[in-house]
């Protein structure tokens, strides 16, 4: 539970208010040993991240003057905290918070600008310490750039996560596979016109959760950000192309995209575990960079607990509080770490046979859903075993197994067929009958008697 001094200001002006405030909680480490941006950085940091950890500063980093910052959100907890809201509360406030639009707004600040790097001064490769994290992707990738392009029918700017491939001094390839830019870009090609394109790397981490989320169309995400925190996201003009980013970014990158020129696109290790490529993508030809004095350099580990967190945040947002307003008896649903969203178990209040088939067939017809484990209120949805001793002792294939075939799936699962259609399956793991099911436990008086000393003597309990 976020106590009142653990939450981040309203007023933040950026990562670096987020970094200072884990720094004050001891959710933060500083690394000075010196540390290749080429594999030894995300490989320290994929260590790490197999379980829950601090975030990390590379404050020495091999070749180049900017630091690095890793894990950032690499629990809930830190989640939780970006946002303003209680970990134990966040599908039941976020949802309100994200109905509540605040435009942005025009501020006269130049501190993102304070160093500029165009013409011969400028060299993507050096100037960025961007990761080359697995032993066969392609080259180093910016993972969490924040791009921005405008529409050129509607004059709305669009804005995402997109993985940039850092091709030379002067040269990044980007995925658009996403809206609402691949759709931008897809309206500059048909009219055969250079597009505009603007990257910010380094963000307040609201504005970063933010640009995950799905927005409808016409909709800048900035104001999904504004109205989360209660305050309008300000914002400041690029210098070389006609777009507006976030004031308090630690890297501005400024290009164009000139549809009539592709090439292939390299191979990075993906969320899902495996290595993907797609086979063409845009080229950026950079016109400037701008940096703020003492930049920070952000990056996400594509195969992580963070990316897997905001993955949780993304799916969960969508599907937990559809499925609780459809089945009334699911009192609890849980994500499983490590599936990037696809996996999930829920508890339900009922005996009603069909209900339960009903609650389970109804997750299954979500996109991000492969499988879905429904069980009894008895069973702790945070304790991995007894998921499996629940499955080991009241799940039949043959009579509690459902499955569905031919049904949408994930992009980035490289299990699926063609069009991302895949299989599904649902386990009902609740108990068969009634009678000779009760799970064995002490009486709860005495469990509330012995929970002092297990928590004097032994740590993490």
């Amino acid at each position: 539970m976020l106590k009142p001094s653990m939450r981040l200001p309203m007023a933040t002006t950026g990562i670096k208010s987020f970094i200072q405030t884990l720094k004050a909680q001891g959710d933060l480490i500083s690394i000075v040993t010196p540390l290749d941006p080429k594999y030894e950085i995300s490989a320290l940091l994929s260590e790490l991240g197999k379980k829950e950890a601090p975030a990390i500063l590379f404050e020495k980093v091999k070749g180049h003057r900017l630091p690095v910052l890793g894990n950032l959100l690499g629990t809930r907890g830190r989640l939780s905290l970006a946002l303003g809201i209680e970990p134990e509360k966040l599908f039941d406030e976020f949802p309100k918070k994200i109905e509540k639009r605040l435009p942005p707004v025009l501020v006269n600040d130049a501190s993102a600008k304070e160093v500029i790097k165009k013409g011969r001064g400028m060299d993507l490769t050096k100037i960025l310490p961007a990761l080359t994290h697995y032993a066969k992707d392609s080259g180093p990738y910016i993972t969490s750039g924040f791009s921005s392009a405008r529409d050129p029918e509607t004059g709305v700017i669009g804005r995402g996560l997109h993985r940039m491939e850092v091709r030379g001094k002067d040269r990044l390839g980007i995925s658009l596979l996403n809206p609402p830019l691949a759709e931008i870009y897809g309206k500059y090609k048909r009219k055969r016109q250079k597009m505009e394109i603007a990257t910010v790397i380094g963000l307040d981490p609201l504005i970063f959760i933010a640009a995950i989320l799905k927005a409808p169309v016409g909709l800048d995400k900035l104001s999904i950000a504004g109205g989360i925190r209660g305050k309008a996201i300000p914002m400041v003009r690029a210098e070389n192309v006609d777009l507006e980013i976030p004031a308090f970014a630690e890297v501005l990158i400024e290009g164009v995209i000139d549809p009539r020129g592709k090439e292939e696109d390299g191979v990075l290790g993906e969320s899902s575990g495996y290595y993907m490529g797609f086979s063409k993508s845009p080229a950026i030809q950079v016109k400037a960079i701008t940096l703020r004095e003492n930049a920070i350099y952000h990056s996400i580990v594509p195969w992580s607990l963070e990316v897997d967190n905001l993955l949780y945040l993304v799916h969960g947002l969508d599907f937990i509080p559809k499925m609780k307003r459809e089945i009334p008896s699911i009192r609890e649903i849980r994500l499983i770490p490590g599936t990037f969203g696809s996996h999930a178990v829920m508890s339900l209040d009922t005996e009603n046979r069909g209900e339960i088939r009903r609650a389970l067939s109804l997750a299954l017809s979500f996109t991000n859903i492969k499988k879905v484990i429904g069980v009894n209120t008895d069973i702790n949805l945070q304790d991995d075993q007894e998921l499996e001793w629940t499955l080991a002792t009241r799940f039949q294939a043959d009579r509690d197994l459902i499955v569905m075939t031919n049904m949408r799936g994930q992009p980035i699962d490289p299990s699926s067929g063609d069009g991302f259609l895949t299989a599904k399956m649902g386990l009902d793991a609740t108990k068969p009958m009634l009678e000779g099911f009760e799970k064995v436990g002490v009486p709860e008086e005495v469990r509330k008697r012995i929970t002092p000393v297990l928590q004097k003597y032994v740590k993490g309990r």
